[in-house]
């Protein structure tokens, strides 16, 4: 009877000794490269910032692994990543994983950016007809080609930031489509190094990609995530570096 009881006792008390499930999560960062990379940007650490809050909610623990955005996309579907952090299912439409998402977690804002003193206008893309315009590799294309086509304009794909920035400033490109919070941090660097901030041309709310194995924690991170939603938390974290 005793041994019995030691062993209820046991059962009773296994899942307190259980290790939290841990996601390996991939975060953007600006930087362009085959490895992972310091988490400098800035929307790297609203990420960070709403994963710590997501996890304390569901019960699960999230491992950041920091990569350009499409290593994160190769990395998902070889099953190396558990989780996409910040992006939208229009995104990945053509990826042979599925996966399955959150409900949002946030939005992202592109706008265009000219180069600094070029007296040029760039309040939407109708003004920027037949131009060649700069995209950074990783930004949601599919998003962007329908509206460049029906104005007759011409993209051109850079690696990093500072790459675009150097073909606008040399002339090669007449704007670049940057999302707000690099818009706002170039505003705090010198002006030969800026580019002055343009129309907003699209808003595209963000998700979590779960990959499908781990499919059965979705209703726990939901959970999480509408009750950040309503209690505010979420959308502080996201207009945390609002300008």
């Amino acid at each position: 009877m005793r041994s019995v009881l030691l062993l209820c006792c046991c059962l009773l008390m296994a899942p307190a000794w259980a290790a939290p499930v841990t996601l390996r999560a991939g975060v953007m960062v600006e930087n362009a490269g085959p490895y992972n990379f310091t988490p400098d940007s800035p929307m790297a650490g609203i990420y960070r910032e709403a994963l710590e809050q997501i996890g304390k909610l569901s019960g699960l623990r999230f491992e950041i692994e920091y990569y350009p955005a499409q290593r994160i996309q190769q990395l998902f579907e070889v099953a190396r990543l558990d989780v996409e952090v910040g992006v939208n299912p229009a995104w990945r439409s053509l990826s042979p994983v599925g996966g399955f998402y959150t409900l949002p977690i946030g939005t992202l804002e592109y706008q265009l950016c000219v180069r600094g003193g070029s007296g040029r206008s760039a309040k939407s893309l109708e003004e920027m007809q037949g131009q060649v315009l700069g995209l950074l590799q990783g930004q949601p294309l599919t998003v962007f080609e329908a509206d460049f086509s029906r104005h007759g304009m011409h993209y051109e794909i850079s690696q990093s930031e500072s790459e675009a920035l150097n073909k606008l400033k040399l002339g090669r490109l007449q704007a670049v489509v940057l999302e707000r919070r690099q818009v706002e941090r170039l505003m705090l660097v010198p002006e030969e190094l800026r580019c002055e901030p343009g129309g907003l041309i699209s808003t595209q709310a963000v998700m979590l990609r779960l990959h499908p194995q781990y499919r059965q924690w979705l209703p726990a991170l939901n959970r999480a995530i509408a009750q950040l939603q309503a209690n505010g938390k979420l959308k502080a974290i996201f207009q945390k570096n609002r300008g």
